[in-house]
């Protein structure tokens, strides 16, 4: 079996159609070596025109591998920027808790040493008061103590005179 082309891919089928029926086929005919030369210089031309286009195909390849080449760099060196920046960062967060630790257990220490305070102050108040109270009542009876001493002093004079007026009669 013979391959044969698909003439209706290449245009006018109506003409090749005729060859075909009507049997004969049409005279092949060859270039002129004018056309040639024109065909070949078109084909230089064109040549030339590719490796220009390949040329500078392969600077913009270069031109963008550099590009990328220093874009990563710039990238590395930002994210090291970045790294360093997070870990001084991380780093005075971790001071600031700590001494933040620190001077909340120094306020709590004196909130504890204000409340000793605070008890002592309130224990010696009480006993203070204690003492008033003692005092006043000490005081009470050594008043009671002095009527009574008067008193018994009158009644001893009184005794003493009574006597005294017995002894006379």
């Amino acid at each position: 079996m013979a391959r044969e082309l698909n003439r209706e891919l290449f245009g006018n089928t109506n003409a090749s159609s005729e060859r075909e029926t009507a049997g004969t086929q049409a005279p092949v005919t060859f270039a002129k070596a004018d056309e040639v030369r024109v065909l070949h210089l078109h084909i230089e031309n064109i040549s030339k025109r590719i490796k220009e286009f390949e040329s500078i195909a392969e600077t913009m390849r270069t031109k963008t591998e550099d590009v990328v080449a220093q874009n990563k760099q710039r990238f590395e060196r930002v994210q090291g920027h970045f790294k360093a920046q997070n870990e001084q960062l991380q780093s005075g967060l971790l001071d600031m808790n700590n001494k933040i630790a620190q001077v909340v257990s120094r306020v709590n220490e004196r909130k504890v040493s204000e409340n000793i305070v605070k008890e002592m102050v309130e224990r010696h108040a009480s006993v203070v008061q204690a003492f008033e109270v003692r005092m006043n009542q000490l005081q009470r009876l050594i008043s009671e103590q002095e009527m009574q001493i008067m008193n018994t002093r009158s009644e001893l004079k009184a005794t003493v005179q009574e006597i005294a007026r017995l002894k006379k009669l």
